[in-house]
């Protein structure tokens, strides 16, 4: 296996990636913070940012050669502002908690190829290893939400 093809692969899904369920959020694929505040100044409602995944190898040899691809996406909204209300805030954070978890669930059954995703082949032996959710406040311009973090291997 080439040293790059994991990225590769993984980079090639993400060019379709979709979330059955959310079909008004279209990803956005981005390369940093600034590309990310590009995107977003001319947007509105709920949007979700697919960062190009990272790649990282390890080992020398093909007896101590690891492959792993980092992911990270952000499931935002605008709601930051005078008319933000706590009422709002917990709504609105609740809601894009929803669309994160979508998020794993749609790579986790295109992993093992649940029912309705079927195994995609571009992520064909990769697992996830590690998760990260951390909440954000007023990134990219004032977008607030949460940020995803994935490791598959």
């Amino acid at each position: 296996m080439k040293r790059l093809q994991k990225l590769i692969n993984v980079s090639n899904y993400l060019e379709t990636f979709s979330i059955p369920g959310f079909q008004d959020i279209k990803p956005i694929r981005v390369v940093d913070g600034d590309n990310a505040s590009g995107y977003l100044s001319k947007a509105a409602g709920r949007q979700l940012l697919v960062a190009l995944p990272e790649g990282r190898s390890y080992g020398q040899d093909t007896d101590t050669f690891r492959e792993s691809v980092g992911l990270a996406f952000f499931a935002l909204a605008k709601i930051n502002g005078p008319s933000r209300t706590q009422e709002i805030a917990d709504r609105t954070y609740r809601e894009l908690l929803a669309v994160s978890q979508a998020v794993l669930d749609r790579i986790s059954g295109d992993l093992i190829g649940a029912p309705g995703s079927g195994t995609c082949p571009l992520l064909a032996g990769l697992n996830i290893t590690e998760v990260s959710m951390v909440p954000i406040f007023s990134a990219f311009g004032g977008w607030s939400g949460w940020s995803i973090e994935l490791t598959l291997e």
